[in-house]
């Protein structure tokens, strides 16, 4: 893919993105309904739905980054989540469950995606996690949560939480 002009978007912004278009894809095909949370004032950016008996919902707070070395930690992944987003997040006895997504990108931009007429490829991938329960945190700005690298946040993923909470589990 050649360099792109700077077009004038911060790239937080096209991570921010392209985090919303990789959730939407693994979301459409798992057959869920998707609905933006604008203002995100409870750390909340997508609440999922499908048509289960139940009619289940999933609230997900989306986190879009770089995959460096040291993020990477063994067998999980080390975010920096900011401190009202936990705080947030480690709720319990809601309607909605929720989960934090981080999705990974390689370090160019330029290879983030490739598209030809066989295929769309949307490099690297996500991790899926649920804090709900965790300890509060003394810390004042950020929190560091591990996300386990065998929470890939896929199809079948998405299918079996959504089936976990129309049973009344958490996700």
């Amino acid at each position: 893919m050649a360099a792109s002009p700077d077009f004038g978007m911060a790239r937080s912004a096209q991570q921010e993105c392209f985090g919303d278009a990789f959730l939407l894809a693994v979301a459409a095909v798992a057959g869920c309904a998707t609905s933006l949370r604008r203002p995100d004032n409870d750390s909340i950016d997508w609440t999922l739905s499908n048509r289960l008996s139940r009619r289940p919902k999933l609230d997900v707070q989306m986190k879009t980054t770089i995959i460096i070395d040291e993020k990477l930690d063994g067998d999980v992944i080390r975010y920096p989540l900011k401190r009202k987003n936990y705080d947030d997040l480690i709720m319990v006895n809601l309607l909605s469950p929720r989960i934090l997504i981080v999705v990974t990108l390689p370090r160019d931009i330029e290879e983030w995606l490739s598209l030809s007429p066989e295929e769309l490829v949307l490099r690297r991938c996500a991790y899926w996690v649920s804090l709900a329960g965790q300890q509060p945190s003394e810390n004042e700005t950020n929190v560091t949560v591990t996300l386990p690298r065998v929470n890939l946040f896929t199809v079948d993923a998405l299918r079996s939480m959504m089936q976990r909470i129309n049973e009344g589990a958490l996700p």
